[in-house]
Formats: C-alpha cells, sequence, structure tokens
C-alpha cells in the first residue's frame, strides 16, 4: 500500500474552531491532530509538522511562509498565519484576516457559522511515512488484516478555511442505514441551509460572497432532496420517482428575500452603454482588466438586473474612488476600462443620487 508521494494532497481536520476576536480578525483554530487515525487512514505523530514550521512558519525569515488560504485557493488568500505550533493535540494556529474583500468576506463568513472547518494542502514524504499493520481476525476471512499510516513527517504548504457540506455530505446517500440517522442528516442539512439563507439576507460581503453563497444553498438543497428520495433500508434505489419530494428545510423566508427584497434597476441607458463598451474595450486588451467582481457587474448592467441597496452603496462607493483613474482619451488603462464595467460617470452620478432619495 503506498500514498501520492509526488502530489499536492488536502487533509481535512475534524477539530472545532477554538475561539474567535472579532475585533481583532482573529481565529484560533487546530490544523490537524495527533495520534488519531483519520479518513484517509493515516495516523499522524507530534513533530510532523516541525521541519515545515522551522523552514516555512511564522518565524522562518521565509518568503514563501505557510499560508492562510479559502478553499486551497493560492489565489485567495485571505490573511496570514501569526503563529504555528504543535502542542500535544495537534497543530495549533492562530490566523489575522486581512482588510481585502477576501478577507472582511471570511470574517464574516466566520461570524455567520459558514466557516466552521479547516483543512491543510500538503506533501506526504516517502521515508516517513509507514504503514502500520494491525491483524484482524475475521470469520470469513481469517487471513484477512488491517492496519494505519504513520505519518511522521509531511511538507506543509498552507491551512484552508473551508465551508461546510462540501465533502461531509459528498456522498450522503452511501452513509445512512436507518431511518434515524436519516432523520438526522435531514436535520443537520436543513440547519445549515438555515445558517445560509440567515447570512444571504443580511446583504452583507462582496457579490462573490453572496453568489458562492446561493452556489452552496443549491448544493446543500440538492443533498436534502438526495436523501428525502432515498430509501434508508434499500440504498441501491437512489432515487424513489414516485414518491413525492419531502423538504425539511423552510424556503419561505428564502422566497421572501428574493421576491421582496427592494431592488433598483432604474439607471440611465448611458451607464448600460458605458458597460458594454467596457466589456468591448476589455475584449480588446484580452480581458486582463477588472477583478471577476467587476466583470460581473457589467455583465449585470447591461442586462438591466437590479441592485439591492448594499450593492448600490457599494456601486456608489467603486466610481467615487475610481473616478480619478479615469481618462476618456486611454482607452487601454485598465483604470478607464474598469470605471466603464462599472457603469462610468452616468452610474455614478445616478447612484449618488438615488441614495441621497432614499436617506
Amino acid at each position: 500500500m503506498e500514498k501520492p508521494f509526488s502530489t499536492y494532497n488536502i487533509k481535512q481536520a475534524t477539530t472545532q474552531i477554538k475561539d474567535i476576536d472579532l475585533s481583532a480578525r482573529e481565529v484560533a483554530i487546530y490544523l490537524s491532530v495527533f495520534d488519531t487515525i483519520d479518513s484517509d487512514n493515516d495516523l499522524i505523530r507530534k513533530g510532523a509538522f516541525k521541519k515545515s514550521l522551522n523552514d516555512r512558519g511564522v518565524n522562518s525569515g521565509s518568503n514563501r511562509q505557510i499560508a492562510f488560504l479559502r478553499h486551497h485557493d493560492w489565489e485567495h488568500q485571505i490573511g496570514k498565519f501569526t503563529s504555528l505550533q504543535e502542542d500535544e493535540t495537534g497543530l495549533f494556529a492562530v490566523g489575522k484576516l486581512g482588510t481585502s474583500s477576501k478577507g472582511d468576506d471570511a470574517l464574516r463568513d466566520y461570524q455567520d457559522g459558514i466557516i466552521t472547518e479547516h483543512s491543510i494542502g500538503f506533501q506526504y514524504i516517502a521515508d516517513k511515512t509507514n504503514f502500520v499493520e494491525v491483524e484482524k481476525k475475521d470469520a470469513d476471512d481469517p487471513d484477512a488484516s488491517t492496519g494505519y499510516f504513520e505519518i511522521k513527517e509531511l511538507k506543509l504548504w498552507e491551512g484552508s478555511a473551508v465551508t461546510f457540506g462540501a465533502n461531509q455530505y459528498a456522498n450522503t446517500i452511501d452513509v445512512f442505514k436507518t431511518l434515524q440517522e436519516k432523520q438526522t442528516i435531514q436535520k443537520s442539512l436543513s440547519d445549515q441551509m438555515n445558517i445560509i439563507v440567515k447570512a444571504i439576507t443580511s446583504g452583507k460581503g462582496t457579490d462573490e460572497r453572496l453568489y458562492d453563497l446561493e452556489m452552496k444553498l443549491k448544493y446543500l438543497n440538492a443533498r436534502l432532496i438526495d436523501v428525502a428520495n432515498t430509501d434508508p433500508f434499500n440504498k441501491e434505489q437512489l432515487a424513489v420517482k414516485d414518491s413525492p419530494i419531502i423538504h425539511t428545510f423552510n424556503w419561505s423566508g428564502f422566497d421572501d428575500y428574493f421576491h421582496t427584497k427592494e431592488t433598483f434597476n432604474d439607471y440611465p441607458q448611458q451607464a448600460v452603454n458605458n458597460a458594454k463598451k467596457g466589456i468591448e474595450l476589455n475584449g480588446a486588451v484580452g480581458n486582463k482588466c477588472a477583478t471577476s467582481v467587476g466583470k460581473q457587474r457589467a455583465t449585470d448592467i447591461v442586462a438591466k438586473r437590479g441592485f439591492s441597496l448594499d450593492v448600490l452603496k457599494r456601486v456608489y462607493a467603486y466610481l467615487s474612488r475610481a473616478k480619478t483613474y479615469y481618462d476618456a482619451n486611454d482607452t487601454k488603462a485598465c483604470g478607464t476600462i474598469s470605471y466603464l464595467l462599472w457603469g462610468g460617470e452616468a452610474m455614478r452620478v445616478w447612484s449618488e443620487k438615488k441614495l441621497n432619495d432614499l436617506n
């Protein structure tokens, strides 16, 4: 039996968040636990992270320190670790969230209970990984044996904040065997969906955050339907087509949010034209300008989608800051293109008036 020694591996921690200090933007967590056989059949020993902490830890002086990421995405660094150390329990970390929009979104997700788990990105080391065989007598197979991998050293690259649901419910229908287990999973999914709905209806955070939350909600709802339509006593029957879908989650609050929350799309045609021009100019320079949020904003404006009050405030705030970088005579400058993508001067004037009228 072997491990993938040459690849980038991911391992989820089974511990909960230890402490959160919102005012200091800090979170205390365990990224790994020692002397416990995990779902990868690994048992990590104390000292496994010592070399990585010396080489790339907080006090190492390295310019490639162990990163604090979101979903193991190296373009999604949400802050930095201020402390990384091994104790008797495992690898204990204190992460300080940055002041970027990604850091702000992560802080809100910690506060709202969206982020509940963490995992590490690492590499196995061949001569520090040993399979420990344990004899296990089986009535059907007397020669059967089992065991675990003892990990004495890992090469640690990063620790990531991950959102619940992605791994925990990927194979839900293969897990429960009794009606009670089914009901427990249904309740857990429903509870987590309620947390996400509460975070969405607050309207706080960037558009990327709110979009991600909506996608996670859809994912969890799909898992809830899978569970509701699966017979726990016959797991091979993956879908009971003739049975009604049983919803244990109350969608009324979420529906009310989308159907009654006031939005504003009476912005002028010139703002739409500016967004179209921004898209055209950005395409001419290889789409290199603006963030994904700016590009999506232009798409929304062209489609005349409504802005929530929170989005309206962000549109005005961005255009007020970005106006200084706009040069009508330089159509290749990213400052000009980005300003147009958000609707340009027409959108800035309209959003300012709209906010004043609302106040």
